[in-house]
């Protein structure tokens, strides 16, 4: 069963959703990239990945689980793409696009998410994170970084604004 839908279990917790295109590349890597910061810093939330035309069932690319396991942030072996899903986009604390024509896309297909969708790459001047799928591997690299800036400072500003907050120190998860 895919992320998305195993999480039901712990729907108290704040959700972060990427979307992409396809689920195949950027989004499965910013999933291992927020959810390595949201570990590393304690932070009580649920991170999940979708694509807005996705090729359900595909594994990640190649050079996407090659990077990212190069970085020490490996994407989880069982990752296979998924199409977003409405519910789970509304139930999201906040989606992450790579593209504003993404955000464009939500916004038509899921109008009540709009004002909950944002760039990942909008704390690095509103960065528009390119499509790696038919690029050589140092492209990966520069979308990883890219990424890994985002992811960041995204985590940095949702825990300023309260949509995330520290796990409690009782040592429940």
């Amino acid at each position: 069963m895919d992320a998305l839908h195993t999480m039901n279990a712990n729907s108290d917790l704040p959700l972060i959703i990427v979307a992409c295109t396809g689920n195949i590349c950027r989004s499965p890597m910013a999933e291992a990239v927020l959810r390595y910061y949201v570990e590393q810093r304690g932070i009580a939330a649920q991170v999940s990945s979708c694509g807005l035309d996705a090729p359900v069932g595909r594994r990640p690319h190649e050079y996407a689980i090659q990077v990212n396991a190069d970085r020490g942030i490996p994407i989880d072996e069982n990752k296979r793409s998924q199409a977003c899903v409405s519910a789970e986009l509304k139930r999201a604390a906040v989606i992450f696009v790579m593209e504003n024509h993404h955000r464009h896309q939500i916004l038509h297909r899921y109008p009540a998410v709009g004002g909950k969708t944002f760039l990942l790459g909008h704390w690095q001047q509103g960065l528009q994170i390119p499509d790696p799928v038919k690029s050589p591997l140092p492209v990966f690299e520069q979308v990883y970084d890219y990424i890994d800036q985002g992811s960041q400072s995204w985590l940095e500003h949702l825990l300023k604004a309260g949509l995330v907050h520290p796990k409690e120190a009782s040592g429940s998860n």
